[in-house]
């Protein structure tokens, strides 16, 4: 393998475990939004597929499975961090990951929300929009579209009606 392969690999190293730090940092920024008082943790996802290459099937659910305690109400929570956008566009997923997560909500007859995190530190994100699944639609979504579920990056998570605010 020449020396310029070698490189490359090594970038491609170092900048995925730079994206899986930020994602674990935004997963982290985001539970500390959820008042432990009104929300318990059912279950978070370990992501073991990191440590190897072969697919593992309970890594392909959401981040976060949550309990609103006063009714008992449970839903998932999947959580992306992006620096900007991408062709004007906020790009959250690929084709596969969204089929993923549409499967799991229609098999799971859970409420299913998409919390992204824009610019700024994954841990202090400047926005944060908390997205229903059914309205991510695509892959890439227009301001038009994810700009209606801004919220308060420092305001705890809200949930009334099946809703998470």
């Amino acid at each position: 393998m020449g020396l310029l392969k070698k490189v490359g690999k090594i970038v491609d190293v170092l900048l995925e475990d730079e994206h899986e730090e930020m994602g674990d940092d935004f997963e982290q920024c985001v539970v500390e939004l959820f008042d432990e008082k009104y929300f318990s943790i059912v279950q978070w996802t370990n992501d073991v597929g990191r440590k190897h290459d072969r697919f593992t099937e309970s890594d392909s659910g959401p981040d976060l499975t949550m309990r609103y305690m006063p009714r008992n109400e449970i839903f998932c929570v999947e959580c992306k961090f992006r620096s900007d956008l991408f062709n004007d566009k906020l790009q959250w997923s690929n084709p596969q990951q969204l089929k993923r997560y549409k499967d799991f909500a229609r098999e799971s007859r859970l409420p299913f929300f998409v919390v992204i995190g824009l610019g700024g530190d994954p841990r202090w994100p400047e926005r944060i929009f908390c997205i229903p699944l059914e309205e991510a639609k695509y892959p890439g979504l227009y301001p038009s579209v994810f700009e209606k579920f801004e919220r308060n990056p420092e305001k705890n998570f809200f949930w009334k009606n099946g809703v998470l605010k």
